[in-house]
């Protein structure tokens, strides 16, 4: 078996959201660290966009990454609708990854793509000593971090993440846009089939239309529902569809995961489902826990003491633990009430008694106080 003949500080795996905000960091304390990913393209995304409500500046990002900011959005359920101010951006994911890309340090940060990891090796006292690829080559490190997402490369052997999940998923068309610039609509009830749809507005008259689901047998059929909600009256007048070509993904559905650390090797991201159950929101809640973990891995490697690499886990039990618990509770009700109407139509009623930011702070997946949401 080939080894790579590195010196490297940090290995992650997979190139994405956390692994190159995970690299940016650790490449500005100096740490020597190599980023490997099985694609080719780092810049090939099943989705394109993506809502959020992040405070770019926060996570040192420009408004270049924006693809259209939303002044408004609009929840329908079948009979009720509540417009909401203020609500946040479309991100658009290549320019926000090149952003990262082109922040990386390369005197500290190595890049090697069309990597598949395949395993993972442990000494007898349980550290983790290397990754192995299809080809049998070797990669190590001091510290081993899995950023490879719902894949869950190492994750999954060790056991901090399930094998078998249930997955939403969700298919997407870039349409023609005939609704007014800047506002969003989300659409939840029986005739969505157990799933719920989506208007994102992006610039030049244009928008992703999207519907999204959590029940197997939906999924299977995601592509046919989607195109069977373009003829619904309110879809029709917001939306056009001109093209076949369909974008889709998937986040995981878990219980709350605790657990991030074992040994030298450090999870962070989908890789233990660190997207936020409520709303999907991944790339704000990710980048804060890939933030967390730089600084448990620099001081541990400072240290050279292993056992501070849970301050990682500590500090984002303090930081998420309870609202994601909360998060989780609310998700189930979701699921349960978007099949019948009227629970759907109470649900938004209701919604109507809040205010517009207590609104937006429940859809942002924050309960609590958060210093980086967006003004």
């Amino acid at each position: 078996m080939k080894n790579t003949q590195t010196t490297f500080d940090v290995l992650i795996v997979g190139a994405g959201t956390a692994g190159l905000m995970l690299a940016r960091e650790l490449g500005n304390e100096k740490c020597k660290t190599l980023l490997i990913d099985r694609k080719k393209d780092l810049l090939n995304f099943s989705f394109n966009t993506l809502g959020s409500f992040m405070n770019l500046s926060s996570f040192g990002l420009t408004k270049n990454v924006v693809a259209q900011e939303l002044e408004s959005a609009i929840i329908y359920s079948k009979n009720f609708r509540k417009k909401i101010k203020g609500c946040g951006y479309i991100l658009d994911k290549k320019k926000l990854h090149q952003e990262l890309l082109n922040s990386l340090d390369e005197n500290y940060i190595t890049i090697k793509k069309n990597i598949h990891i395949k395993e993972v090796k442990k000494d007898e006292k349980g550290f983790f000593t290397e990754v192995i690829d299809k080809n049998k080559k070797s990669y190590s490190a001091k510290i081993i971090i899995d950023a490879s997402g719902i894949v869950g490369v190492l994750s999954k052997q060790v056991g901090l993440l399930p094998k078998n999940m249930i997955l939403a998923t969700g298919v997407e068309y870039n349409v023609k846009y005939k609704g007014k610039p800047g506002q969003g609509h989300l659409l939840i009830g029986k005739q969505y089939h157990g799933g719920y749809g989506w208007i994102f507005p992006l610039q030049n008259n244009r928008a992703i239309l999207g519907f999204g689901s959590f029940e197997g047998a939906v999924i299977k059929e995601l592509k046919p529902r989607l195109n069977e909600i373009l003829k619904f009256p309110l879809i029709a007048s917001l939306v056009e569809k001109d093209n076949e070509t369909v974008e889709g993904g998937s986040i995981p559905i878990t219980p709350v995961l605790e657990k991030f650390v074992d040994h030298n090797l450090v999870c962070v991201g989908d890789s233990v489902s660190q997207v936020n159950p409520v709303v999907g929101e991944g790339y704000k809640f990710i980048f804060e826990a890939a933030i967390m973990a730089s600084k448990s891995i620099v001081k541990t490697l400072e240290n050279n003491d292993y056992s501070l690499l849970h301050e990682y886990e500590l500090e984002w039990k303090a930081r998420f633990l309870k609202s994601y618990q909360r998060a989780k509770y609310s998700q189930e009700k979701i699921f349960k009430y978007s099949r019948k109407d009227h629970l759907v139509d109470l649900m938004l009623l209701l919604l109507k008694l809040r205010s517009d930011k207590s609104i937006i702070r429940s859809l942002s997946g924050e309960f609590f106080n958060d210093p980086i949401i967006k003004d």
